[in-house]
């Protein structure tokens, strides 16, 4: 999910201080960016909508097979 990448730079974050305001795991936002977590949950996106200030559909565009478990 490079959205969610893109949004964090700009705000100058690291992925820990990504993690650190969402409360999801740095690894998890790591496999997400990168694209290895093919299946990320609709709770986690979510809370990084939440933590980077943006609609959580500006990142679910980018990829339709997000859980919503």
């Amino acid at each position: 999910m490079h959205k969610i990448k893109k949004k964090r730079m700009e705000k100058g974050w690291t992925q820990l201080m990504l993690s650190e305001k969402s409360g999801v795991p740095q690894p998890t936002i790591s496999e997400i960016e990168q694209g290895n977590r093919k299946y990320p949950r609709h709770e986690s996106i979510r809370k990084l909508a939440k933590a980077l200030g943006v609609d959580i559909e500006e990142l679910e565009d980018e990829n339709e097979d997000i859980i919503t478990l």
